[in-house]
């Protein structure tokens, strides 16, 4: 007596056209409604987490401050720049110094009464490595190129540019730049009183100088907050 063959259907199963429509017209909504962008830029955030700049104290000559990663991937640093918005700056002296007073009564510095912000010059961070969940410190030079001399009160900015080490995550960062998701550039602005420096959101130095000498007690009790330097 034959046995009967049975044949084994080995084509793969497809889903019913009726399924199949359901499905594309689903991700067809998802990306019609902006919610396709906001999953995946939640998702970026969540793998990317944020990337942050503190002061932490003044040096004998400049600066210190930390940069910190709170990411699961390393980050590399593209750009840190720090900038001067144009501004009237109050400078003291920190000791005696010899001035020259010509006929006219203009009075002369040593050394001229120019000098250059070597902050401006800053370009170390450029191209460095910043580990996952990692902070790095580092020095950031002063704002005057004479150890004597130093602002009563200035606003600077520091503006810098991060981009994940991962090829893949590297890549969703540009596109996130591109359509205005993610920002490019971190940029912070700072009120520097005493060697300290304030994160402010003015830009008049006056403006900026009231509302932190409103905020922060120990501001307060300097000359420039009782106007006598305003």
């Amino acid at each position: 007596m034959a046995r009967r063959k049975n044949n084994k259907n080995r084509t793969r199963k497809q889903a019913p056209p009726k399924v199949q429509s359901s499905i594309a017209k689903t991700f067809q909504w998802i990306v019609a409604s902006g919610l396709l962008v906001l999953i995946l830029t939640t998702s970026y955030h969540f793998l990317s987490g944020d990337i942050s700049l503190e002061f932490v104290k003044p040096l004998d000559s400049g600066y210190e401050f930390k940069l910190k990663n709170d990411t699961p991937s390393d980050d590399i640093v593209k750009k840190f720049r720090i900038i001067f918005p144009h501004q009237s700056v109050i400078v003291t002296t920190t000791r005696d110094v010899y001035a020259t007073l010509d006929a006219h009564g203009h009075i002369t510095l040593p050394g001229g009464n120019s000098s250059y912000v070597p902050a401006s010059e800053f370009r170390e961070l450029d191209g460095r490595l910043l580990p996952a969940n990692s902070s790095i410190n580092f020095r950031i030079p002063p704002l005057s190129s004479r150890s004597w001399m130093q602002p009563d009160a200035m606003i600077v900015q520091i503006a810098f540019q991060t981009t994940p080490k991962h090829d893949l995550l590297a890549y969703l960062n540009s596109a996130l730049n591109v359509i205005g998701l993610h920002s490019k550039e971190t940029t912070i602005r700072y009120l520097v009183v005493s060697n300290y420096w304030t994160v402010t959101q003015s830009s008049s130095t006056k403006e900026a100088i009231r509302i932190a000498c409103r905020d922060n007690d120990s501001l307060a009790k300097l000359n420039i907050c009782s106007g006598q330097q305003l």
